[in-house]
């Protein structure tokens, strides 16, 4: 192995939590819109079309589990060219606020045993990639009772959501792997 993949191999989980300590800082993306109900949607938020829909190939489909079916999010400039596809597995999404021009995606999946994870997808050199992964809890165990909420999705999708309180507690933040 040369000596310098060596070096960046040994320097890369360093990196990581660095930006994971840097990224559980900094404010969530404001909300622009809530999906729309459904496993098929169309609507549009400021120059963008947004469609979103449960792909047709079922070998995709049946890559869905217990964090929810996978979905197909479209973004799309109504008078442009540009154009985006998001495939991910999802139990309800949000529009977010814009990162250099264009909107970002929340996506909501489900662990299992009252856990939660808000997943940041931003479109980076061509197209939408996940940047930070927010962990949160529906029932709080770890002493974090006083720690930021969160609430999941108006249009929910997959499994049921919690009962009772809607509020998530978060747990810690990831930075994922590339």
């Amino acid at each position: 192995m040369h000596p310098r993949t060596l070096l960046l191999l040994l320097l890369l989980p360093a990196m990581g939590v660095c930006s994971e300590q840097k990224a559980s800082k900094m404010p969530w993306p404001k909300i622009v819109q809530e999906f729309p109900e459904g496993e098929e949607a169309v609507f549009s938020s400021g120059p963008y079309e947004i469609k979103h829909s449960i792909p047709q190939d079922p070998d995709i489909q049946s890559a869905g589990g217990s964090g929810g079916p996978i979905v197909e999010i479209t973004i799309r400039e109504r008078k442009g060219k540009w154009i985006a596809h998001l495939l991910t597995q999802s139990v309800g999404e949000r529009l977010l606020e814009a990162y250099n021009g264009r909107p970002q995606i929340e996506v909501w999946s489900r662990g299992g045993g009252g856990s939660w994870s808000r997943e940041l997808y931003r479109y980076i050199k061509g197209e939408y990639r996940s940047t930070r992964i927010d962990d949160f809890e529906h029932v709080p165990s770890r002493g974090n009772q006083n720690a930021p909420t969160a609430t999941l999705p108006n249009a929910f999708h997959g499994k049921a959501p919690p009962e009772g309180d809607p509020r998530l507690y978060y747990v810690e933040t990831r930075t994922p792997t590339q």
